[in-house]
């Protein structure tokens, strides 16, 4: 019999999307720190880190239910989390503009996946059009809002969100097609 800390990442999100606390409690103490590290690594703001982590941890324990072993492996999807709810904060401070650039240089290596997250978005980056990836790097991993996205394109904002999104929907289904790791988190 196994104990909690050699459970997989993917039991311990199971269980705790069932509310129990004992696996989000060894879910955290195991990635508790690399988001942290990670956040710090992208905002440079040691303090924000901390906020951004308590705030993915508390969606974590909201959302586990979400998360999907089929599309990618659970620290991938954590990471995306964190991404996400660091740009969140930007936008709602208004510093968005002043961020350090999230590209995919940014991206945390998880141990024991065979797939190379970075591939692998390059990958299903050359599934769609030259105009669907020009936006969606500009939107996902410059960290540039819609409206800032849809401005240096020189787009109506509309047309900005549909090409993101027919992007997007082009890349899940090449991922889906061809199950690649680490795949979590590209609809936004």
């Amino acid at each position: 019999m196994s104990t909690h800390d050699e459970r997989s990442d993917e039991s311990l999100l199971a269980t705790t999307a069932q509310g129990d606390l004992s696996s989000f409690h060894d879910f955290y103490l195991r990635y508790a720190g690399p988001v942290v590290a990670y956040a710090h690594r992208l905002c440079g703001d040691r303090s924000l880190a901390e906020d951004v982590a308590q705030e993915v941890f508390t969606a974590v324990w909201r959302k586990a239910g979400t998360y999907r072993p089929d599309r990618g492996a659970a620290a991938a999807w954590l990471y995306t989390l964190t991404r996400n709810k660091l740009v969140d904060l930007w936008r709602r401070s208004g510093r968005l503009g002043e961020a350090e650039e999230l590209n995919d240089q940014h991206l945390p290596q998880t141990a024991g996946d065979p797939t190379d997250l970075r591939l692998t978005l390059r990958q299903a980056l050359t599934h769609v059009s030259p105009d669907q990836r020009e936006a969606i790097e500009m939107a996902y991993f410059q960290g540039l809002t819609y409206e800032e996205t849809a401005n240096r394109l020189a787009l109506p904002l509309g047309t900005l969100k549909s090409r993101i999104r027919l992007g997007l929907k082009a890349m899940r289904e090449m991922l889906e097609e061809e199950p690649i790791a680490l795949s979590a988190g590209l609809a936004r």
